[in-house]
């Protein structure tokens, strides 16, 4: 289990914890009121019990307003325990973990390879050596036909996430069966273009909707 779990975990039970004793405390609380209104009505008339009454009635009344105040902290605090457990679940559901994370990240300079190898193509002058390279890049971005999207994250995030790693994997896939007559030939590069343009607007789409700034990745390279 990851931290975030753990954090929630622990955050619900003790919001939980909170609510039970706040709940408890109420109905201390509420019986000590019904003493006090009880001795109320009881109000002895002779002055040596009415001191002996008055006593008692400011020790429930203290020991009432204590009361009310560990109900108001166990609610308080029952409230931010809560609060910090959707929030933590929130964050999971809207962030990536370390696993996609790393993978967006490799995926994107992977990616990243292939677009500047296939740029070079017609320009070359050892065409063996940028085919060589595309093979690697292209097995290793194969690879992510086996990764699926933690399912932690939202529906949303999940299906866009899952998408791009299926992209990556079919523009992988499509780019290892690539020759050196096949990068010559300007229909079959064309075509290697048009399936690398479409994984990398796919992947600009879960950079936004994680607001991972590109620029930054970029910046790493």
């Amino acid at each position: 289990m990851e931290i975030l779990d753990w954090l929630f975990i622990g955050l619900l039970s003790l919001a939980i914890l909170c609510f039970v004793l706040m709940l408890l405390f109420s109905v201390v609380t509420m019986q000590t009121g019904k003493k006090i209104r009880r001795l109320k009505v009881k109000k002895p008339k002779r002055k040596p019990k009415l001191k002996k009454w008055k006593r008692a009635c400011r020790a429930l009344m203290k020991k009432r307003k204590q009361q009310i105040r560990w109900v108001i902290t166990f609610l308080l605090i029952g409230i931010v325990g809560l609060s910090g457990a959707f929030y933590s679940r929130y964050y999971q559901a809207t962030n990536l973990g370390k696993k996609d994370s790393d993978a967006l990240v490799q995926g994107y300079f992977l990616i990243s390879g292939i677009e500047e190898q296939l740029n070079q193509v017609q320009g070359t002058d050892n065409p063996k050596k940028v085919q060589g390279t595309l093979y690697d890049l292209s097995a290793r971005l194969a690879s992510y036909g086996a990764h699926s999207a933690n399912g932690r994250l939202s529906e949303e995030g999940q299906k866009q996430l899952n998408r791009l790693y299926s992209n990556m994997k079919e523009l992988g896939v499509n780019m290892g069966s690539q020759t050196v007559e096949s990068l010559s030939d300007q229909e079959t590069l064309d075509g290697y273009k048009a399936d690398l343009k479409k994984t990398q607007d796919n992947q600009k789409k879960v950079l936004k909707y994680f607001r991972i700034n590109e620029a930054s990745l970029k910046g790493n390279k």
